[in-house]
């Protein structure tokens, strides 16, 4: 099918994606699981040595981005890519001059004339909601109430209750999936989910009627829609037809603000990255522009996305990515301090007391001594839970100041 389609993989990789991981969607409702949320390093190791397939392995990279496993999750993902013979060196002839602005700046001032903007991840690359997470402060001053995502199950209570639980949603278990809701039921959005049933087109006309039913009854509303891949995509999609984006445009007659996270994010090894991808140009996340102040797209095709985010390469603060501390808003918490009474490894994961412990973790990572990484977490009180291989638990109270 992909040679048929003849598009360019590496620039691309992400549009069959939702296809190619059909099965599993199909077998793992978006409500409560079945199996425990949260996987050990080691239990995710057994599934891929039992079966190291692509879909597997799509699905280690998302166990591995539950626990903290940065690193772990973009190898998995990138494999599972090779698998499948999708991810592959790109080689352009032309690129275009660009110059840089700040991300954040430039999509909140440009917020103040558009209703709807949809920005996309990759649900193996917390990265993303963090981004995402940094841009809600500017938009709801600029009139954004409704904060809508895909992966929110649709009976969830949460605008009532004021946070995640972990059976909201299988990618709402991901720590920073869970953060970037927490602060927009702070701020005061109203959040809801999208997703549809059924695949393909189906799919993708059944999330633009979901996201219809606000319009309906605030045609004036201004919202910001979170997804995955490829749905964020204005034009033709293969084998989709219109993505969520195009169905929502041609059917609202609203033309979104569409924005691209993938294309210019760090991937395992550079060989797999984009070749405008020049991450050593930037300090933090930003928008290209060109000679006239114009948005770089790179697209002359038919499945453009307005703005394109780069983000720069992660760097590391006691085994953690950088960008887990919001610009130093967070902390590092170091566990040395603590005296653990399980065995090692185990995972440790920080929970507010009154949310709970079937609420989404704040931080959560798994740890093989005291002094392997530490928590990045905001100021406040939480309960720690640790727990071992054999399931002995330990729960510990601290303060992060």
């Amino acid at each position: 099918m992909l040679s048929i389609l003849k598009y360019n993989k590496m620039k691309y990789f992400y549009l069959l994606l939702p296809f190619l991981m059909l099965n599993f969607f199909l077998s793992h409702s978006l409500h409560a699981q079945e199996e425990p949320t949260y996987k050990t390093n080691q239990q995710i190791m057994k599934m891929l040595s039992d079966d190291s397939t692509a879909s597997n392995l799509y699905v280690a990279s998302w166990n591995y981005s539950f626990i903290g496993e940065y690193n772990k999750a973009i190898i998995s993902f990138d494999r599972a890519e090779e698998i499948g013979n999708e991810a592959s060196v790109r080689s352009n002839t032309v690129k275009p001059e660009y110059s840089t602005q700040p991300a954040v700046e430039y999509i909140v001032n440009r917020s103040v004339k558009e209703q709807i903007i949809i920005i996309n991840e990759a649900h193996h690359q917390p990265l993303h909601r963090v981004f995402t997470e940094s841009l809600l402060e500017g938009l709801y001053k600029n009139g954004y109430r409704y904060f809508g995502m895909e992966a929110l199950a649709e009976d969830s209570l949460i605008n009532i209750r004021k946070w995640p639980l972990q059976d909201d949603g299988y990618y709402l278990a991901e720590p920073q999936f869970g953060n970037m809701i927490r602060k927009a039921l702070k701020i005061g959005f109203v959040v809801f989910g999208y997703e549809s049933s059924g695949n393909g087109k189906t799919r993708e006309i059944g999330q633009a009627k979901n996201i219809e039913k606000i319009l309906a009854k605030s045609p004036n509303a201004k919202m910001l829609l979170h997804c995955g891949f490829s749905h964020v995509v204005e034009g033709k999609v293969p084998v989709w037809g219109k993505a969520m984006a195009g169905q929502l445009k041609s059917r609202s007659g609203i033309n979104p603000l569409t924005i691209d996270q993938i294309e210019l994010s760090e991937r395992s090894l550079s060989k797999y990255e984009s070749s405008f991808y020049k991450p050593d140009s930037i300090n933090s996340s930003a928008i290209l522009i060109d000679k006239k102040s114009n948005p770089i797209n790179f697209r002359t095709e038919s499945y453009p996305t307005d703005l394109k985010v780069m983000h720069p390469r992660s760097k590391y603060i006691s085994g953690r990515p950088d960008w887990l501390l919001r610009n130093d808003l967070w902390k590092v918490y170091d566990l040395k301090t603590l005296k653990f009474d399980v065995e090692f490894p185990c995972l440790v994961a920080a929970y507010y007391s009154e949310e709970g412990e079937i609420s989404v973790p704040v931080d959560q990572i798994e740890i093989s001594n005291q002094s392997e990484k530490s928590m990045v977490l905001p100021v406040g009180a939480f309960e720690l839970q640790i727990t071992d291989q054999k399931g002995k638990i330990q729960k510990v109270n601290i303060v992060v100041e």
